[in-house]
């Protein structure tokens, strides 16, 4: 049976924003190709990769200007490949055929990450005695409320071991498949939660982390209670997909736990090889 978990994210005004932003501030053509540059039509772009979702219609056009010939239309819920970034508010698109289609204005597109797992991620995390496997599976999506993207939810299963104690537990675990709060970024919230910690003084227990795909790093961001948490050993590490995000993630996560959280853990499916 699922869990549901209160959520928060932070900018519920985004739609509006989008929808209310005009293009008219910044309308100049690239002077000057990047040097790293990858060929795109007529132009030369800098490399990005990722799937962004239209906002609203967006036209295509041959080159990067709001007076460059009309080539082509997105419609508002499509989803794009933008493969690189010209100088100023312009994305490089292809089609689902890798076909260059044109240029798209920024601000019509948000950077979407899909967070479906094929099938499940498992390894191993050691940290101050504690030994424990995991294994990450993934549940299903759900509706970010006011927003036009999803979470990601899984279901994270633990058995850990600290000498002659032992004990398996699960925890929720979600990622929000949008930017976080609203930015333009294509930075995504990964959480934990523990449920029902301390005998039920602080309903959930969240450890929060944040992904980077244009740094392709996994980053510590911050606890729910401070008083169940502690400084990571490990504050940050590389990702550059779904699985391996996540799979820092509970590097992360796992080290900001203190040892009241360890404890409180371990006795719910405790299990002492001295019984």
């Amino acid at each position: 049976m699922r869990v549901c978990v209160l959520r928060t994210i932070i900018g519920l005004g985004l739609l509006a924003a989008i929808v209310a932003a005009q293009p008219g501030y910044a309308q100049k053509a690239a002077k000057k190709a990047p040097v790293d540059g990858v060929p795109f039509l007529e132009t030369t772009v800098k490399p990005l990769n990722g799937t962004y979702l239209v906002m609203k219609p967006a036209n295509v056009r041959a080159r990067p200007l709001t007076k460059g010939k009309r080539i082509g239309r997105l419609d508002a819920g499509d989803q794009v490949r933008v493969i690189g970034r010209a100088k100023g508010p312009w994305l490089a698109v292809q089609g689902d055929d890798g076909k260059d289609l044109g240029f798209v204005y920024e601000l019509t597109l948000m950077p979407v990450v899909d967070g479906a797992l094929d099938e499940d991620v498992s390894g191993e995390l050691r940290n101050a005695g504690w030994v424990c496997q995991y294994k990450i599976h993934f549940d299903s999506k759900s509706p970010a409320q006011g927003q036009p993207f999803e979470f990601a939810d899984y279901e994270v299963r633990w058995q850990c071991a600290a000498g002659v104690d032992k004990g398996t537990f699960t925890t929720p675990m979600f990622l929000t498949e949008g930017p976080y709060q609203g930015t333009r970024k294509p930075t995504h919230q990964i959480t934990v939660d523990i449920l029902e910690l301390n005998a039920g003084v602080e309903e959930v227990f969240s450890t929060h982390v944040l992904w980077d795909r244009e740094t392709n790093r996994v980053t510590f961001d911050s606890v729910s209670v401070k008083r169940f948490g502690r400084a990571p050993a490990t504050a940050s590490m590389p990702a550059t997909d779904v699985p391996s995000a996540l799979q820092a993630t509970l590097m992360i996560v796992h080290g900001a736990w203190n040892t009241g959280v360890w404890r409180e853990l371990m006795s719910r499916g405790a299990n002492s090889s001295t019984e």
